[in-house]
């Protein structure tokens, strides 16, 4: 939603729509400008509150409502005018939305913008991608695509998931005249084993990359929660502090349903521990410190933060400074070259270089991992969230002072065998900091009553 300058100060804006507060009425109006009657029009939302220049969630709500409802066509329109990333942004307000689980979903769409404006560039798509671009040809393009990303066959399949959802979803709300067939990804590609896992170096030469700047220290969170609790990708990037407690990690939010893809409870590592001490709201977040002429107080830094949903683009530049990566090929097999940078004083192209692999491989490698150290199947399985659990198992196990005892001690073996490459994942906001496992099992009982 955009903010517009208005006489006042701000004012919230969407499309040629704003909300301006009358304080006589304590009204937020949804106001625009007629041009045929060269007037300006108004309409009452009844909802009050806020102040002049911060209208409450529910006249955004209202506003947001009002956009969608204007912008909607008398008639369905034909393929060639409907465009793609409208359709995926009102699929996502008023379908996805309403889900449990819609955060993979736009995942999945910000990857399908990205196809999109790579198929601008290449001089495939005029203009926007519309709904009659969308063919065989096309979908093989984005399978192709993500595959050269290193991505699984499932999570590619989810993608065309969010492609096929937003078309059918357009076509049923009477906004496009037919949805066009999205085909799957080949059941073989979606069965390949899942053979990319790092190696110790390999993930000591990650962690000094992601520890080395500030602004990359949300991946370094990640990576040691993922590493030691072989979580799911999405349900760290959710957590939150009130899902940590009595030394465990509730990856189910409590207002959440549990779906196929489970989200387990796991002990808290003696290694993780110092990194999760202390945390505030979303644990996942980007920090950045601003320039130094912003800050209030020139001898006082100030940072720049956000909620953090995906580790794309970071993790990747990760990955390249680690040397863990590959060249970007053209079309013809060949390296795609990239122009040499004068003010680093280069004096030849480059390489383009993508990373190998994506922020799920370190849960394939905490996995591997956790079999190569003689894990139990069933605690593996426990901790990855592939196994059903009873609700009367699922309610009070995690209680027991035993649990996961034989993983968390192999975790915390991988950590100490980390020390021979790199020691960065024993320090923590508080400093470095090594804790007793023996330590942290007793206080996990007295914490557990």
């Amino acid at each position: 939603m955009g903010r517009k300058a208005a006489d006042t100060g701000t004012r919230v804006q969407l499309g040629p729509y704003w909300l301006e507060y009358r304080a006589e009425r304590d009204d937020w109006s949804i106001c625009w400008y007629d041009p045929a009657a060269r007037t300006r029009r108004r309409r009452k939302t009844g909802i009050g509150g806020g102040s002049g220049t911060e209208p409450p969630e529910a006249a955004r709500e209202a506003l947001a409502r009002h956009y969608l409802e204007a912008s909607k066509p008398a008639e369905p329109q034909p393929k060639a005018a409907a465009m793609v990333p409208e359709l995926l942004t009102g699929w996502m307000k008023d379908h996805v939305s309403k889900k449990a689980d819609s955060a993979r979903y736009a995942i999945s769409v910000q990857h399908l913008l990205r196809f999109f404006d790579r198929e601008k560039r290449l001089g495939r798509i005029i203009g926007g991608v519309t709904v009659a671009d969308v063919n065989k040809a096309f979908v093989d393009r984005f399978i192709a695509y993500r595959m050269d990303e290193g991505v699984g066959g499932h999570t590619i399949s989810r993608d065309l998931a969010a492609l096929r959802g937003s078309l059918n979803w357009a076509w049923r709300e009477e906004l496009i005249e037919a949805a066009p067939f999205v085909k799957d990804v080949d059941a073989k590609a979606k069965a390949k084993p899942r053979d990319l896992t790092y190696s110790m170096e390999q993930v000591a030469a990650l962690l000094e990359a992601t520890w080395g700047r500030p602004e990359r220290h949300h991946v370094m969170l990640y990576t040691m929660i993922a590493l030691s609790t072989c979580g799911r990708g999405e349900a760290i990037l959710d957590l939150h502090d009130h899902q940590i407690d009595g030394g465990l990690i509730y990856f189910l939010d409590p207002d959440r349903d549990q779906t196929s893809k489970r989200r387990s409870i796991v002990p808290i590592a003696p290694t993780l521990a110092p990194w999760l001490d202390g945390a505030k709201g979303k644990i996942i977040r980007y920090r950045a410190e601003l320039a130094r002429e912003r800050w209030t107080d020139p001898a006082t830094p100030e940072f720049f933060e956000r909620d953090c949903y995906d580790l794309g683009n970071a993790f990747d530049a990760c990955l390249i400074e680690a040397g863990i990566s590959r060249p970007v090929l053209d079309a013809d097999g060949k390296p795609v070259m990239l122009p040499a940078r004068r003010k680093l004083g280069e004096t030849e192209a480059r390489p383009r270089l993508r990373g190998r692999g994506t922020p799920n491989t370190l849960r394939h490698t905490a996995i591997s991992e956790m079999h190569r150290r003689g894990v139990d199947e069933r605690q593996i399985d426990m901790a990855a969230g592939h196994a059903p659990i009873g609700t009367g198992k699922r309610n009070y196990m995690h209680l027991r002072p035993d649990y996961l005892a034989e993983l968390i001690t192999a975790v915390e073996d991988y950590w100490q065998e980390m020390r021979r490459f790199t020691t960065v994942h024993l320090r923590s906001q508080c400093g470095p900091s090594v804790v007793s496992l023996a330590a942290a099992r007793a206080g996990r009982r007295v914490a557990n009553g």
